[in-house]
């Protein structure tokens, strides 16, 4: 029964994070800096601390009685990982929904599961199941370099029809203009950095264990600990965010966009919630799940996450005005990239 329980959320954790980003193609008159300062405002700083402080007790006497050291490492890797979010936002917003997704999430789970194994854990390397590992890192590699190319495509026929990125012209917070391709390069350069960055937020919470043993201390559910660290990691992040969105709102002169009503706000707090809400049903999915929760349950996840933000891509109409051709290299990609997270989490289950 724990494993069932465990399976929906973490199943449930993965769609709530692939589609965290619909709610940016929903914007109307606010353009893409608008939008992202007030998602950071509410998915790196108010939700983080509202839920930290609502299921912890005592939290504010946790964080007083935390040394400067303690929390100044996850709060400098925080920093770290605000770019790998800036970076996604900023791919969202130029490559769209699907070949975003796939970029970021292929290369995340590609390095984040190659970066620990060869530091760490290399005596693996020569175990009978480091061969699904090192399968499953190369299928992501050959998938997310898939999807880019098939997204590289669209971009050239996008252009050749004259309708701009292949995005409605109804969602103001998309990129309208085509890229060319040395941009296209660069885009797809920052979606690789970003998915290589984006393991440092596991990496902050990893050094926050005195922050979790705190809150464990002061009444809190081992389950829920790893609340305790977001605040201070996600700070960080939000940090970089909200500078950069700042920057831009002063560049483009669009701070006024603010004043267009009520409608506007709801999508980017939407957003955040379905970030953070993935976040904490992940995080609390897998202790339903033992020893699977590391190996089925991170399969699970990854998977779920892919093929919601690829469904969403598709339902929003990414790839409608497109020839078949030009959509099938992302549906290969697509196929590697699960088969790969199956691979890699089959050889945990194999390895517990």
């Amino acid at each position: 029964m724990n494993n069932a329980i465990g399976f929906i959320l973490t199943l449930a954790a993965g769609v709530s994070v692939g589609v965290s980003m619909w709610p940016l193609k929903w914007a109307r008159f606010w353009k893409w800096e608008n939008f992202w300062f007030i998602y950071a405002i509410f998915s790196l700083i108010i939700m983080p601390f509202g839920l930290a402080f609502s299921v912890l007790p005592h939290m504010g006497h946790v964080y007083a009685s935390l040394t400067f050291q303690q929390v100044l490492l996850p709060f400098s890797l925080g920093i770290l990982w605000g770019f790998a979010q800036l970076g996604a936002g900023i791919c969202v917003h130029r490559l769209g929904l699907a070949v975003a997704g796939a970029v970021l999430n292929g290369t995340g789970a590609a390095f984040g599961t190659i970066i620990p194994l060869v530091s760490l854990h290399r005596e693996m390397l020569f175990q009978s199941n480091s061969l699904l590992i090192i399968a499953g890192i190369f299928m992501m590699i050959f998938g997310a370099g898939f999807c880019g190319w098939s997204g590289y495509l669209r971009e050239l026929e996008a252009k050749q029809k004259g309708i701009g990125a292949g995005f409605a012209q109804k969602e103001a917070a998309m990129r309208q203009a085509s890229f060319s391709s040395s941009a296209y390069l660069l885009t797809i350069g920052i979606a690789i950095g970003s998915g290589v960055l984006a393991s440092l937020l596991n990496v902050a919470l990893a050094y926050g264990g005195d922050i979790m043993k705190r809150a464990e201390g002061e009444g809190g559910q081992p389950a829920w600990t790893p609340f305790a660290v977001w605040p201070i990691a996600l700070l960080g992040g939000a940090i970089i965010n909200i500078a950069y969105a700042a920057y831009l709102l002063t560049k483009n002169k669009s701070w006024g966009n603010f004043s267009c009503g009520f409608r506007e706000v709801v999508n980017p707090v939407i957003s955040a919630g379905l970030w953070m809400a993935g976040i904490a049903i992940y995080s609390s999915g897998t202790t339903f799940l033992g020893s699977l929760g590391i190996s089925i349950g991170f399969a699970v996840f990854m998977i779920s996450v892919i093929v919601s933000g690829q469904a969403a891509g598709v339902f929003t109409g990414e790839w409608s005005q497109m020839k078949p051709k030009t959509y099938r290299p992302f549906v290969a990609g697509i196929g590697l990239l699960v088969a790969a997270v199956l691979a890699i989490g089959f050889s945990r289950y194999f390895e517990s």
